[in-house]
């Protein structure tokens, strides 16, 4: 995964750019920790669990400003799977589907190249994450297990 031409990142839809970016210091962005706590479970206040080290971590930005991050991690769950191992939304942002347009801009690409196919993990303890994947066509995953209380989707479900 690599950066695009000059149209500002690696991929983008409507008014949302997905930028490569550095890890990045949630400690230093308590908007973004927020963000990443309340993909966990709304009101999350504990440690937030690392990314992995071999994810490429993206921020989300619209109209010139940042307003999320997204990391994804290639070959996960399976062999030619993306996997969204983070998609966080400052909460003063959220009503806008920038989340929604990072996951359409993400698969696009991943399709362009000729990737596989975009997967999330939702923890079940985040009811509305499961009813957002649900919202943006996406199903869950049965040929994936996972000894964690999570919910593996992709739009379309298994192949």
């Amino acid at each position: 995964m690599t950066e695009g031409p000059a149209s500002g990142g690696w991929a983008g839809f409507g008014d949302v750019r997905l930028v490569r970016s550095a890890p990045i210091d949630l400690d230093a962005r308590p908007e973004l920790r927020q963000a990443v706590a309340d993909g966990i479970e709304r009101g999350f206040d504990g440690e937030l669990p690392s990314l992995p080290d071999a994810s490429e971590t993206y921020l989300l930005r619209a109209h010139g400003s940042d307003v999320g991050l997204m990391a994804l991690l290639a070959d996960c769950p399976r062999v030619g799977d993306v996997a969204v191992v983070a998609l966080a939304v400052d909460p003063v942002e959220r009503g806008n589907a920038y989340a929604t347009k990072a996951l359409i801009a993400a698969e696009r690409r991943l399709r362009r190249d000729g990737g596989g196919r975009l997967v999330t993990r939702v923890p079940r303890t985040n009811g509305r994450g499961l009813y957002f994947m649900l919202r943006v066509g996406f199903t869950p995953v049965q040929d994936v297990s996972d000894r964690e209380d999570a919910t593996w989707f992709a739009r379309g479900g298994s192949r």
